[in-house]
This record gives C-alpha cells, sequence and structure tokens, in this order.
C-alpha cells in the first residue's frame, strides 16, 4: 500500500491523564489550538461505538515551517489551524496492550467507516465556534494506491514529487499496528536510497 507522507507533525489522538481526548505529537506533547479537529474526531469515535486510537499527520498551511510555527506560537493567539491527515486507527484498548495483529487493509477500511459514518451524523457546530468550521476541512482519511513492483512505487513517488509532496510511505497491507518501530513502513523521499531493502519486499504479490 502507497500513500502519500505528508509533512507535518505526527500526531495520535489519544485520552490525557483527567480522560479527556487530545492529540498528542510523537515524543507525546499536547498540540494546542486544534480544537476543530478534537471535536472531529470524537464524531468518528462515537461512530465506531468504542474508545479509538487515530493516528495520523498533522499539517498547517503547507508546509512543516508553518505547522511548527502554529504550534510553537500560532496557537496562542487565539483559534484553530490545520488539517489532520489519518492514516491509521485500532480500538484503544489494542493500542493500550502495544498493538495489534489485525492487517492495515482492515484497519484502513474501518478508518474510511467511521470517517463516512461520522459525516453522516447529526450536523451541529462545535460548541462556542459559531460555525467558523463550517468550511474547515479537519480530517481527511490519506488515500492509497497498491504497489506490485518497484517501479509502481517510484512512479507514484515521481507523481507525489511533482505535486510539490515530500514523498511517500510504503505499507504492508497484511501487517499489524505495533508501537514499536517496524519496517512494515517504509519512507520514499526525493534523494533518498529507496531502493535498499525495498526491492526484495516489492517482488510479493503486493507491498
Amino acid at each position: 500500500m502507497i500513500e502519500r507522507k505528508w509533512d507535518g507533525f505526527r500526531a495520535l489522538y489519544l485520552p490525557d491523564h483527567m480522560g479527556r481526548k487530545r492529540l498528542f505529537s510523537r515524543n507525546g506533547m499536547p498540540l494546542e489550538g486544534v480544537e476543530h479537529i478534537l471535536w472531529e474526531l470524537a464524531k468518528m469515535e462515537a461512530a465506531s461505538g468504542q474508545p479509538m486510537l487515530f493516528d495520523g499527520e498533522i499539517v498547517v498551511g503547507d508546509s512543516l515551517a508553518e505547522t511548527k510555527a502554529w504550534f510553537e506560537r500560532g496557537w496562542k493567539l487565539g483559534g484553530t489551524a490545520g488539517t489532520f491527515h489519518a492514516f491509521d486507527c485500532l480500538p484503544l484498548v489494542e493500542w493500550q496492550r502495544g498493538g495489534t495483529d489485525r492487517p492495515l487493509i482492515e484497519r484502513k477500511a474501518e478508518l474510511r467507516e467511521c470517517a463516512r459514518l461520522a459525516a453522516e451524523s447529526s450536523w451541529d457546530w462545535r460548541p462556542g465556534s459559531h460555525g467558523a468550521d463550517e468550511d474547515a476541512d479537519p480530517v481527511c482519511v490519506v488515500e492509497d494506491s497498491w504497489a506490485f513492483e518497484p517501479n509502481d512505487v517510484l512512479d507514484e513517488a515521481r507523481r507525489i514529487w511533482s505535486a510539490g509532496g515530500e514523498g511517500c510511505m510504503i505499507k504492508d497491507a497484511e501487517a499489524g499496528y505495533s508501537r514499536a518501530r517496524t519496517n512494515a513502513w517504509l519512507k520514499v523521499k526525493q534523494g533518498g536510497r529507496w531502493m535498499d531493502g525495498v526491492g526484495a519486499r516489492l517482488t510479493k504479490e503486493a507491498a
């Protein structure tokens, strides 16, 4: 499975020590000024019928620099910013156990269904927003395509680079989710040695 690599902050939707759902960076820091995203993810969680972990990349504006600026000081001026590009999900209880063996392709389908059901739920404004989020797109499910050979990866990477993207992620569609780093997800960046260890893996029926 190939997905665009968004150039922002990796973020996880999790409860804090008080049980309040927040977005946390990879190093465990809470991200502020994202109430519009939390509101949408809460609707997706409600649609799932159980406490959930949502994994994704949050991007403010069109660059990592804008994202950094917002979370360092921009949010202090008030308001909200950013889009959460969701690429994975699993029940919170599975995440708390360290992950799951359920395959990515199953989890991605669950993520899409949560987003669909949330979009079809009763329309209402986020409390205190006065409709300011109406034209916003707080959560997007990351689109994916398939690779059957190394050239498929390169073709998709070139398409993303030509559109100004950072690169792409190659993910084993049959792999589970682990809180530890694994080689089930590989990053392809422009100028990187993307073929190292990748070609052999892509000789399987699908990446």
